[in-house]
């Protein structure tokens, strides 16, 4: 493949995302659900929010406020400072003091936000309450107190400061008058002369000290102006329904999208076909449709053309032609875990190989819990019985509808399934066909249960694992195909079931695997043909592909 088609499989890894979150989606749904009860719960406990406005342009304490420069350097406004005194507990003292509430200050002042818009001196305060009456009332009531305590501030600094230098002007007026009786008493000379300079420069200090006390009796006192009242809003500030609704129902899905997805990443199953044909090094055959209930076992040539007769008909064609396949004359299917569908694959496969026109054996090679030959329509065969050799036993013909027929050894308990299996009897069986177009099917129990499915692939079946799409671990096919490869057995690939229809519950919470097909230079998937019975195997002229089958086997589409 080329650097150009990497873009192309990207709109598919997207897409095979979203469906592993959404195969999840109880999450979702109910990370949306309690979302949505959420805001309302914070609608209906909290209430609505009511915000009052106040605005307030701040004055310098000047003695010509209306002049030019009438303001000295060291009386500017620090904005921030004021807006500290503004929000400080003196003032929501005052307000809570003009309001006649005992509530404590510093809750009052909770509420309260006072800011600065730039390059103004205006404060904006804001009260935020459950009424707008008391929204209003309260951010009034800051506003007054704000004020009244700036200028009763402003006021008692210039009265301690007149009452100081009042202080200093008693004794200068004392000694004036002392001097005004010496003057009037003396007659002339020197004496007289020195008292006179001495009441000049007293005159010039008192004279500065008045004008000092008049210019700060003379200053303008008032803290700012109200440029806008706190009237009682009209609507609520906080959120409404609608918008808290809104807002719980985005954060509840995006918490339910988390969680589906950690979930989706600690998923232990395997949940697409590309993650079974990674786990188990081999391509998927096929998928199984859903079994409707009552369904017999035995489905090809018994059941009309339903979708599952067709899909083991279209695994069979490819099996056969399978260059892998082609070199042995034994197959062996086996699950890794405790799955039923392991016994139809392995019954329909060989109805449709008898189909084709083979002469199949059918070998129940579960010496443990045998069970096929009570499911099956069986009547007896051409017997070859030998007294204690399973292998060698009674073979039963079962009938496959109007399309042919196979022979079935029917498996049987035993003390040692493990030595019966690894037998040269058995070894025989596998290899040494009665016929050039005799085929064995053999069907094991469990592999990760017992070891006999491993017994019966080192004799050199080829072997199909089928998977249940809603049960199978990653690791149990990690481990299935280190055990087959590991006994010198080769794995042709896997038929995937998609099982019964689960409860409800299980499939709102589980939407199942996703399909996502591979690229070009990775192993196919195989989906249900049309409703078409092979004819004949056609003859292999194709080119050989990558997974070893033939050209002439690639995937059917339907």
């Amino acid at each position: 493949m080329s650097v150009f088609d990497e873009p192309a499989e990207e709109p598919d890894q997207i897409r095979d995302q979203l469906r592993r979150l959404f195969r999840y989606r109880a999450f979702i749904l109910l990370g949306l659900v309690l979302g949505l009860l959420g805001g309302g719960a914070v609608f209906v406990l909290a209430g609505p929010t009511y915000t009052a406005t106040g605005e307030v342009v701040v004055h310098a304490i000047s003695t010509a406020p209306f002049e030019a420069g009438g303001i000295s350097a060291d009386k500017q406004i620090s904005m921030g400072t004021e807006r500290q005194i503004a929000q400080s507990a003196s003032v929501a003292a005052g307000a809570a003091k003009a309001l006649r509430e005992r509530t404590d200050p510093a809750v009052l002042q909770r509420d309260l936000r006072v800011s600065n818009p730039p390059e103004t001196q205006t404060l904006l305060f804001e009260y935020s309450a459950d009424s707008a009456d008391r929204a209003s009332a309260l951010v009034n009531a800051f506003v007054h107190a704000y004020l009244t305590y700036r200028q009763d501030a402003a006021a008692q600094r210039i009265e301690t400061t007149v009452g100081k230098l009042g202080d200093e002007l008693k004794p200068l007026m004392a000694q004036r008058k002392v001097l005004d009786r010496r003057i009037a008493d003396a007659s002339g000379g020197a004496g007289r002369a020195a008292d006179e300079s001495e009441r000049r420069d007293l005159v010039s200090q008192i004279a500065d000290l008045q004008g000092r006390i008049s210019s700060l009796k003379s200053l303008d006192t008032t803290a700012g102006d109200i440029v806008r009242k706190g009237d009682p809003p009209a609507f609520p500030s906080s959120p409404g329904l609608a918008m808290l609704l809104l807002a719980g129902a985005v954060g509840g899905l995006v918490l339910g999208i988390l969680a589906a997805w950690v979930r989706s990443v600690l998923e232990p199953r395997v949940r697409s076909v590309a993650d079974v044909q990674d786990n188990l090094r081999a391509p998927v055959l096929g998928i199984l449709p859903r079994r409707r209930g009552g369904e017999q076992v035995l489905e090809v040539g018994r059941s009309g053309h339903g979708n599952r007769a067709e899909a083991y008909r279209t695994i069979a064609f490819r099996l056969m032609h399978d260059l892998r396949f082609s070199g042995t004359d034994s197959l062996l299917i086996v699950s890794p875990r405790e799955n039923a569908e392991a016994l139809s694959v392995a019954v329909n496969l060989a109805g449709a190989f008898a189909e084709i026109g083979n002469d199949i054996l059918l070998v129940e090679a579960d010496l443990r819990t045998p069970q096929l030959a009570q499911r099956l329509p069986l009547r007896p065969g051409h017997g070859r019985p030998v007294p204690g050799s399973w292998a060698e036993g009674e073979r039963l013909a079962v009938e496959a509808g109007v399309d042919g027929r196979f022979e079935l050894l029917p498996g049987r308990e035993v003390p040692n399934p493990a030595r019966v299996l690894s037998s040269p009897q058995f070894a025989r069986l596998l290899n040494a066909p009665s016929g050039p177009d005799e085929r064995v099917v053999v069907v094991t129990g469990p592999l990760l249960s017992h070891a006999d499915g491993l017994a019966v692939a080192k004799q050199g079946a080829g072997v199909v694992v089928v998977c249940d799409l809603n049960e199978v671990r990653r690791d149990d096919l990690d481990r299935v195909w280190e055990l087959i490869t590991g006994a010198g057995g080769h794995i042709l690939g896997a038929v995937l079931d998609k099982g019964r229809r689960g409860p409800s519950l299980r499939r709102l919470t589980d939407g199942g695997p996703t399909r996502r097909k591979r690229g070009s230079h990775q192993p196919r998937t195989t989906v249900v043909a049309p409703s078409v019975r092979p004819g004949p195997p056609a003859p292999r002229t194709g080119p050989v592909g990558a997974d070893g089958a033939s050209a002439d086997a690639r995937p059917l589409r339907g």
